[in-house]
């Protein structure tokens, strides 16, 4: 099969295409809630941390990247696993998504914080909003959620022109004098907080890699893939670096730290405008967030539980086909951390370290897979001397490891004990369930011979 013949028909996405997908779907909600954590860690240094933490997502997920460069698999991340992991590590990536719940829990409070700044009457309700968002948003799921499809993509547009006004007027208000290295309140927090300030950021730079989910329907992948994933990296690069200079450069670092960015919008904008901002800009960025998280969990969850990774019963459907048990666990896990106090940064850290765990094995199974395939390495658009490869895989093994360290050191030291025991639980339960015989590993062996004979297919193209 030849790449020209793979790229017939519907396949007809460019690089640009696929780089706008990339950045769309990394420009969001992320930035809105973890800037003015990464403020307090690091003060006026924050367009510097943002832009290392780019680079440093950009190494963390560089299995996937490689990947790409290497095989056409048009099943995208799911063949990339298939390929890459060994069944356990299949298990572990299935079972952790259902940790996603705690992303919904996250994105309803930030919604109402930022509300809070143009309806300052709400905060003594602002848990039960956070569980009503939640509850409405699931709720469309149950429906289908035709409305909030054609919905979610206005708010997307919103969302990113509301970023735009955001620089053009904060960029001539800030006080660039601060930002130099040597400006009081420039890496505020020592080494140690610019690198927790970069460990907190990646949570807003990932998103990059997206484009490989559309595999199958791009000209060239194993080029255009790399080359969209790198060029959308260096974009959000561009476009976080000057949020971040306009969200640290415009009033004192101890007004901003660890605050929303609705307080810098409220100092640049006319009031109007800032509602605007708030309602329009935040909330919606957000609300795209929470909608697309809780919409796009329903199948892998069903395929995890279909697979036996899960107990069957969780995928009981009603008669309309809704997997309501299953759908029911994840708005459980979504409103408990509502009630529960968990911080908006331990949320994030419950959350990235399991990832990062996943990505640092991944990126040393790359190993083993290069050794396997040394044709389509050869042909790889990263090919490069065997030295120059063990020396960017050794980078990316000690970004996951970074951001997974600097992230578990800022927990308290009760919600360190609950990600060892989650990470713990996560390997455990797929084990047995792998022993057990609960696992379908015929479906896992049919997946991965597919991923294989793709493989293959695109390394004699």
């Amino acid at each position: 099969m030849s790449d020209k013949k793979i790229t017939a028909g519907k396949k007809k996405l460019g690089v640009a295409e696929l780089m706008c997908y990339g950045i769309g779907n990394c420009i969001g909600s992320g930035i809105f809630v973890s800037m003015g954590s990464g403020i307090g860690f690091t003060g006026r240094s924050i367009p510097l941390a943002l832009i290392i933490a780019c680079v440093v997502v950009l190494f963390a997920y560089a299995y996937k990247t490689m990947m790409s460069g290497m095989f056409v698999l048009p099943g995208g991340n799911y063949s990339q696993q298939a390929l890459l992991q060994p069944p356990i590590l299949i298990g572990v990536s299935a079972i952790s998504t259902i940790f996603t719940g705690l992303a919904f829990a996250m994105y309803a409070l930030s919604i109402v914080e930022y509300a809070a700044t143009v309806f300052p009457a709400i905060l003594p309700y602002g848990k039960w909003i956070a569980v009503a968002i939640i509850t409405i948003f699931f709720l469309t799921t149950f429906f289908g959620g035709k409305f909030m499809g054609k919905f979610n993509l206005i708010m997307v547009a919103v969302l990113i022109t509301s970023l735009l006004v955001y620089v053009i007027v904060g960029i001539p208000q800030t006080d660039f004098s601060t930002a130099n290295p040597f400006s009081e309140g420039y890496f505020g927090g020592g080494a140690t907080g610019f690198i927790m300030a970069i460990a907190m950021m990646s949570f807003a730079c990932q998103g990059a890699t997206m484009p490989i989910a559309m595999t199958a329907d791009a000209k060239n992948p194993k080029r255009s893939l790399p080359k969209a994933i790198i060029l959308a990296s260096v974009a959000v690069m561009v476009v976080y670096c000057l949020i971040g200079i306009v969200s640290a450069g415009v009033l004192p670092v101890e007004q901003v730290a660890d605050k929303s960015l609705g307080v810098v919008a409220k100092q640049i904008f006319p009031h109007a405008v800032f509602v605007v901002f708030i309602i329009g800009g935040a909330c919606f960025a957000i609300a795209t967030s929470l909608y697309g998280a809780i919409a796009s969990v329903q199948h892998p969850m069903m395929a995890t539980i279909e697979d036996g990774w899960l107990p069957a019963f969780l995928g009981k459907k009603n008669k309309k086909g809704y997997p309501w048990v299953m759908m029911l666990i994840m708005y459980i896990i979504a409103v408990v951390p509502v009630f529960v106090d968990i911080g908006l940064q331990d949320l994030i850290s419950l959350m990235m370290i399991p990832v990062m765990i996943l990505n640092l094995i991944n990126n040393i199974l790359m190993f083993r897979l290069v050794k396997k395939y040394p044709q389509a390495w050869k042909q790889s658009f990263f090919h490069m001397p065997k030295w120059a490869f063990v020396i960017t895989m050794t980078i990316a093994i000690l970004c996951d490891l970074l951001i997974s360290v600097a992230l578990f050191t800022t927990m308290k030291a009760g919600d360190q004990y609950l990600i060892i025991i989650m990470v713990a639980v996560l390997f455990a339960y797929s084990f047995y369930r792998l022993k057990t015989g609960k696992v379908n590993l015929k479906e896992i062996e049919l997946a991965r011979a597919e991923a294989e004979k793709a493989a293959e297919e695109s390394i004699s193209a």
